[in-house]
């Protein structure tokens, strides 16, 4: 078995409409989870939505970042 080293942390841009595109994405993510009958689906859909969020909020915390005056 081959390892994969994986940097801690990658920088990457990402404009406000994909930040937009993503939370849209995260809504029907949700509802797509709550909606589940199956439970390994719903926890699997549920996984993302987390992912999802979490990805959403660190973009929004960088826009902020970069409106602070220095």
């Amino acid at each position: 078995m081959q390892a994969i080293i994986v940097p801690k942390s990658a920088v990457f841009e990402i404009s406000p409409i994909e930040v937009l595109a993503l939370k849209k994405l995260a809504l029907v993510n949700g509802a797509l989870a709550q909606s589940l009958t199956s439970e390994s689906a719903r926890r699997e859909q549920t996984a993302l939505l987390r992912v999802l969020m979490d990805v959403t909020a660190r973009a929004d915390l960088a826009t902020q970042a970069k409106k602070v005056p220095t």
